[in-house]
């Protein structure tokens, strides 16, 4: 990592130090639209009087998903100072009601960020992990599946997600019929009609645990739906707010909801309450994100179907495991256990 920049806002003692931290991946990511080489780290403290450490949030952001992380470090920047001159920060409810009334002014990674480290802060302050704080079910053991890029080899591993839109989709496919599952595919509404009309019977052959994101026009989801009685269809890309959480449980199965799309956890905990009290599936996903804000999203694990949540394990070193545990023996926000 290298080319980090900072920043800082003070106020009452209490310092917001912003870092960028360009990241390249050892490997490619590759899904239906884009390929994934490099993403920004993008770090917020919160340092208090004599350079304690209060509060810690950090993200990844990606340019294909229009993630800038120096404009999001500016964002943060500014943002975070204005909570500093804000009251009540300590509390969940002003906070979320203060990020709320900013949502139009900054961008959801943006808010993310400082949620987060100001979550981490009134948690350290009480003396309670986050969950907690929020009054959340305690995490049990947060499983997972094991993500495939396009162009990489399916594992024996199961669950395992495998992302389609390729052009060896029909290989992969037929890699995949009479396996055990469960299986889960992702397109990113990679397919338009005319390859969801060919790839169709391979589908159903497969008889997927869940279809993702299958195509790039929603007309053609009752289609799709009636094709795969067995199978929850979820939507995933532009799932990131309350309208667009009641359009997947109308005209999906559910959605899958990740944070850095909601703008933090408070918003993202809103939107699958939404989606419970509809009777809807619900998945906790991520991007590539570093392990800090992986264990963030995973406290909500506990509300959802199914948690995809391994997207740090292309930014460490940690080997790709199906399951972890959350450290919540700190105040704060938890680590993750392996």
């Amino acid at each position: 990592m290298t080319g980090t920049t900072t920043g800082t806002a003070v106020r009452a003692g209490l310092q917001a130090d912003v870092a960028v931290i360009p990241h390249q991946l050892e490997r490619p990511f590759r899904i239906s639209h884009m390929t994934i080489a490099t993403v920004d780290r993008v770090r917020l403290r919160l340092i208090g009087c004599c350079g304690q450490l209060r509060g810690e949030g950090e993200i990844a952001a990606d340019l294909g998903y229009g993630q800038d992380g120096p404009a999001i470090a500016a964002e943060a920047r500014l943002l975070a100072g204005e909570l500093t001159r804000a009251s009540g920060t300590e509390t969940p409810d002003r906070l979320g009601e203060l990020l709320a009334g900013a949502a139009s002014a900054f961008s959801a990674p943006a808010r993310m960020l400082v949620e987060m480290a100001f979550l981490d802060r009134a948690a350290r302050t009480a003396g309670l992990p986050v969950w907690r704080l929020l009054d959340l079910p305690e995490p049990g053991p947060v499983r997972l599946m094991h993500t495939v890029p396009i162009g990489e080899e399916v594992p024996d591993a199961r669950p395992v997600k495998i992302k389609l839109g390729g052009p060896r989709d029909q290989e992969v496919l037929r890699g995949l019929v009479g396996v055990d599952g469960p299986v889960v595919l992702d397109v990113n509404r990679g397919w338009g009609r005319a390859d969801w009309e060919e790839l169709r019977p391979l589908v159903q052959q497969v008889a997927p645990t869940v279809l993702e994101d299958p195509v790039s026009d929603d007309a053609l989801l009752p289609q799709v739906r009636a094709a795969l009685p067995g199978t929850t269809v979820l939507l995933d890309e532009g799932i990131d707010s309350r309208a667009a959480v009641e359009r997947a449980a109308l005209t999906a199965d559910g959605a899958n909801i990740k944070l850095m799309r909601f703008g933090g956890l408070l918003p993202g905990l809103d939107a699958l309450h939404h989606l419970a009290a509809q009777g809807t599936a619900r998945m906790l996903g991520c991007f590539l994100e570093p392990p800090r804000s992986i264990a963030y999203a995973a406290q909500l694990a506990g509300l959802c179907d199914w948690t995809d949540l391994d997207g740090h394990f292309w930014l460490c070193d940690d080997p790709p495991v199906l399951g972890y545990h959350l450290d919540s023996s700190r105040p704060g926000i938890p680590g993750i256990r392996y």
